[in-house]
């Protein structure tokens, strides 16, 4: 073990241990404070009304205090998010230690403690997205589902019982707002000057009658993009897209009520965020001829697409729709909930794969994924010696993918090697159905046992066809063997392959509630379907195959609420073990590869604080000491130049930085005339971390720390909310996403990545119709 990492450990040992110290002598100092007793402080305020809010979830599927919750969690409340201006899920969880959402070209990456799905369209997620119990397994179909939200629920680690297969790394669960019992109405505008960035959120909600409430939300947003193109002399990405969302809440009768919730979005982008960052002598050379002025390093300055019609599109539209029913039945010893979902979206997508104004790499994708799917549970409504939940799960889901890359290796050395069209299809069924359940044994006032299982059928149906044509042409060609011989890919078509898996996922949780404290420990099983290589070029079926991943974790951990509730703590320890961890890695040439690594581990320890100090200062710490990596990949991907396959057991995983962590404070106070004012302030750091995954530290992110900061007022009544926004205060340039560019085995060493948004100032007007 080397010594960084032994600091790190030392480190998370001392943090650890004066973490349950300083709850322990919390916990005794509570006992001196009684509710409702005036103590003094340094500024002589009164300090007993003081106590932050109570936070509700919904982890376990059904309405929980957060005490309660034996899950390594944090929320993130709506009106925090509203409040600074936030209104997409990348934004809302960047500043969560061990957390990240990372856009590419395939889709949203997500990763929680180094565990996620690589760059692949036959990949599900390994972090499951659900809004409202409805599950979102795309990277692109949950971009439209952050409207009004009322939290978010990050959940570490495998949550296979309540929340299914594709959560071996944890799950995002989002809850939206529900219609209301009386009148609301609002109207919001953000305006960020310098990128002409605008964004209108209306929101009208209230009773139909006596049983039956409505809410609809509509936001429509536009920006010039913060990314300068130089050859092309605009700005980029442009962005164009608006989304609505209607939802009817009916009381049939006393003890039945029906949810009817229907979405539709659209998005247009102009323009792309790629940029070469480091470029070879011969690529520089193809370069200068027509852009001199081409840089190559991470900033806001790019160069491209190409000049002829097939290589100068970058563009991606998107249609994202879902719908869902739900319904509760409270039949009195048993609460009978179900919920039918349908999601869905469309996407065409073109861009510049060589990311350069070189007319020698396209690529134009459309991609259609729909998915329906039924959900019936049984929980128990009266506390008892044992309680429980049950249910039965179905889903159908298709995916279509269809792929042009357009090639000519003119304004290259090797122009011999002539031009032509690679044509993608990839078409894929998947039926899944699934039982859980689990049960939990009180033993005593204060202590339970919880038993989780769930069973999962699964079956995938593939068609596939790849092949070569003459350059801008749809019609198939006899093949191209010069494109084969150097990597390009090998003609072929495979129909009706079929792969079946099933799973027995296992749960197991003690857990212990002295007072306002609670302990626990876990065992949990966590699993995800293998599947097929979307983007194989190979046609052979032992490489386009990849298999199930599994998962063994363990967990301790503590929360508290102290003080009052003055105080919320949160401390846990992980250790889990990945078997068959899948990987997508570019293989730089032109393909992305999925296959399974052997082994892989991930371990830790987070930390999460929060202080009502004042009856005018709350302040906030979340901490997340992670220890990632390969215990066994001995024939993983290099790093160019390295050869073609090396080993990369002992190697941090992707995404998995040992140290992130934020520090919060809100200060709230009134003027004399009763506006109020709210301060809300938060500094986050993150150690390196590689982004790509063949480790390549060409493209590895270094450590970084960035500053944001929010000043809101509001009116006397409410009605009226005036915020000034400003993020990334240091301007620090840093970038998540980064590979090699395709060919550099005959451009040379280049890569690009994916330059994340500068420091940006902003102001947020919402008025309040009563």
């Amino acid at each position: 073990m080397n010594n960084s990492k032994l600091h790190i450990i030392r480190g998370v040992m001392l943090a650890s241990s004066s973490f349950l110290v300083f709850g322990y002598s919390t916990t005794a100092l509570a006992e001196d404070v009684k509710e409702g007793e005036v103590q003094e402080s340094g500024d002589n305020q009164t300090q007993g009304s003081v106590a932050l809010d109570e936070i509700v979830v919904t982890a376990r599927r059904t309405e929980e205090n957060l005490l309660e919750v034996p899950i390594s969690i944090s929320v993130v409340s709506g009106e925090s998010l509203e409040r600074v201006g936030i209104q997409q899920l990348g934004e809302a969880v960047q500043t969560i230690p061990g957390v990240s959402v990372t856009p590419t070209p395939v889709g949203d990456l997500l990763f929680i403690r180094g565990i996620g799905s690589g760059e692949n369209q036959g990949f599900e997620m390994s972090v499951g997205t659900f809004v409202d119990g409805l599950h979102f397994g795309r990277g692109r179909s949950s971009r439209h589902a952050f409207l009004d939200v009322d939290r978010i629920e990050v959940l570490r680690g495998p949550q296979p019982v309540f929340f299914g297969k594709n959560t071996i790394g944890g799950a995002l669960n989002i809850t939206t707002r529900r219609p209301t019992d009386t009148f609301e109405a609002s109207v919001e505008e953000y305006i960020e000057p310098e990128f002409s960035t605008f964004r209108t959120t209306g929101i009208l909600s209230g009773p139909l009658s006596d049983t039956l409430r409505g809410r609809v939300v509509f936001r429509h947003y536009t920006s010039d993009g913060y990314i300068r193109n130089a050859f092309l002399d605009t700005d980029e990405p442009a962005r164009d897209e608006w989304v609505g969302r209607a939802t009817l809440e009916w009381d049939a009768a006393d003890n039945l009520t029906f949810l009817l919730k229907g979405e539709y979005g659209e998005s247009d982008m102009e323009g792309g965020r790629a940029q070469i960052t480091r470029a070879s002598p011969t690529l520089q050379a193809l370069i200068a001829p027509i852009d001199p002025n081409a840089e190559f390093e991470l900033n806001y300055t790019k160069s491209g697409p190409g000049v002829s019609p097939n290589f100068n599109r970058e563009f991606d539209n998107s249609r994202t729709y879902n719908a869902s029913l739900s319904a509760e039945w409270d039949t009195g010893p048993v609460l009978i909930s179900s919920l039918t979902g349908f999601t869905g979206y469309s996407t065409d997508y073109a861009f510049d794969s060589d990311f350069t104004p070189l007319d020698f790499l396209h690529q134009v994708w459309r991609q259609e994924h729909e998915t329906w799917s039924q959900e019936i549970r049984f929980a128990s409504t009266n506390p008892g010696f044992f309680e429980y939940q049950a249910g039965v799960y179905f889903s159908n889901e298709q995916l279509d993918s269809y792929k042009t890359a357009f090639i000519d290796f003119s304004p290259t050395p090797a122009p011999f090697l002539g031009s032509g069209n690679r044509l993608h299809t990839y078409e894929q069924e998947t039926e899944t159905w699934s039982v859980f359940a689990e049960g939990t044994f009180n033993i005593a006032e204060d202590l339970s046992f919880i038993v989780g299982y769930r069973y999962t059928d699964e079956t995938k149906t593939l068609d596939k066809t790849f092949n070569f044509a003459d350059l801008g042409s749809t019609v198939p060609n006899a093949g191209n063997p010069v494109f084969s011989a150097i990597g390009l890919g090998i003609p072929h078509a495979i129909n009706g392959l079929e792969r079946s898996t099933d799973n027995h996922s296992l749960a197991l949780t003690a857990r212990y509630t002295p007072g306002d404290m609670m302990f626990y420990a876990s065992y949990t099983q966590g699993f995800k379907a293998g599947g097929f290589d979307e983007g194989d070029t190979s046609g052979d079926l032992d490489r386009i195959i990849f298999d199930d991943e599994n998962v063994d974790s363990y967990e301790v951990g503590m929360r508290a609420e102290l003080l009052n509730r003055r105080l919320r703590t949160q401390l846990t320890a992980f250790y889990s073990e990945y078997d068959n961890l899948q990987v997508s890695i570019f293989d730089g040439v032109a393909s992305l590869i999925v296959g399974n690594a052997a082994s892989a581990r991930s371990m830790g320890i987070e930390a999460q604080a929060e202080f009502a100090a004042t009856n005018n200062l709350t302040v906030g710490f979340t901490a997340s000491f992670l220890d990632s990596e390969y215990s066994s990949y001995t024939a993983g991907p290099c790093s160019f130049g390295l050869g073609v396959t090396c080993d990369l057991s002992g190697k941090n995983l992707p995404y998995a930085p040992d140290l992130s962590g934020a520090l919060s404070a809100r200060w709230e106070d009134q003027f004399a005339n009763g506006w109020t004012y709210i301060l809300d302030g938060q500094l986050f750091h993150s150690s390196s971390f590689f982004t790509a995954g063949d480790l390549d530290p060409a493209v590895a992110q270094g450590a970084f720390t960035k500053i944001n900061a929010t000043l809101t007022f509001l009116s006397p009544d409410e009605d009226w909310s005036l915020a000034f926004i400003a993020r990334n205060l240091t301007d620090k340039v840093t970038a998540h996403f980064g590979d090699d560019i395709p060919l550099s085995n005959i451009l040379g060493n280049n890569y690009q990545q994916y330059v994340d948004p500068p420091r940006t100032f902003a102001l947020q007007v919402s008025y309040r119709f009563r």
